[in-house]
């Protein structure tokens, strides 16, 4: 059965023994986690060029691709903090927007919105007095207990509740105050008015969403500007990014960053919805519909 990713479009093979009524995908070309529902599903395999990862499933997946670790978790798929997967660690957590155990960007969610508890073996959520309330399965509740991928709907957000869990949490972390001492420190000593790429190393960015695949642009200066707008660096021809969307920073071999610069429809570094986070060999950034792997080579020496 095949599937078009929502986040890159790329069409996702999910194969022919899939008979749950829904799933949860995470797509390997964005790693932007959806929902894929049955009537979503089409019969013919022929535009299929992708296999998708199957995290869960109302059907036990195969040993490679199901999550080893049965245990509660939430998923953020839809929202401005798309991206967060987060086990349940803990008997109880709240979920908000201020001094919560999960929190959410979203304005639409009060400071403690509602919490999950477990009790006598199972999970349930209760609101807390939130604003403009919680909905579990469409269904405005006070109190209600957790199944297995249940979509739970606060604000604009939507988060799946699975009972598997995945390897790692996904929760990005801002880096913006290292990244500003690290700018500080470039500058210190001889001041130079355009910073140097470092020597022996090289950076590049490779498109891999269907609008011009594989093409591969070499990073040749210190900060370059993604967007677009004439005054982007690498211009982007993708109605849903920002004249000036995001910002790659190279300030040592081993230091590059990514920054959003204020997009509307903001920046995610491997599915997550980030602001400014430190970049390593492979990362995908996804701006609007636009899918980019980061890749370094060492230059032989």
């Amino acid at each position: 059965m095949v599937i078009k990713c929502p986040g890159c479009a790329s069409h996702l093979n999910l194969g022919t023994e899939l008979f749950a009524k829904k799933v949860v995908v995470r797509c390997p070309e964005c790693l932007q986690i959806f929902v894929a529902r049955f009537e979503d599903l089409t019969k013919s395999e022929e535009d299929a060029t992708v296999d998708a990862t199957l995290l869960v499933s109302d059907k036990p997946a195969k040993k490679e691709t199901q999550w080893k670790n049965q245990a509660p978790s939430l998923s953020v798929i839809r929202g401005p903090d798309q991206g967060i997967h987060l086990r349940i660690k803990k008997d109880e957590m709240v979920v908000g927007r201020e001094d919560a155990d999960l929190v959410l960007t979203d304005p639409a969610i009060s400071k403690w919105h509602c919490r999950i508890f477990k009790d006598k073996q199972r999970y349930y959520l209760e609101d807390l007095g939130s604003k403009n309330g919680t909905e579990v399965n469409k269904k405005k509740v006070q109190r209600a207990e957790l199944s297995h991928l249940d979509e739970i709907e606060l604000g604009q957000t939507l988060i799946i509740y699975s009972e598997y869990a995945g390897k790692e949490d996904v929760v990005p972390e801002d880096v913006g105050q290292e990244l500003d001492q690290l700018r500080d420190s470039t500058k210190a000593g001889v001041q130079q008015l355009a910073p140097k790429m470092p020597v022996g190393r090289e950076f590049y960015l490779e498109i891999l969403s269907e609008k011009d695949r594989a093409r591969s642009y070499k990073i040749d200066r210190a900060t370059l500007i993604l967007g677009r707008g004439e005054e982007a660096h690498l211009r982007l021809d993708d109605q849903e990014v920002s004249r000036k969307h995001a910002a790659i920073e190279i300030l040592s071999r081993d230091n590059s960053f990514i920054t959003d610069l204020a997009s509307q429809n903001g920046t995610y570094l491997n599915g997550a919805h980030i602001r400014s986070m430190r970049l390593k060999h492979g990362d995908k950034i996804r701006l609007g519909q636009t899918i980019l792997q980061f890749v370094i080579k060492d230059s032989p020496k």
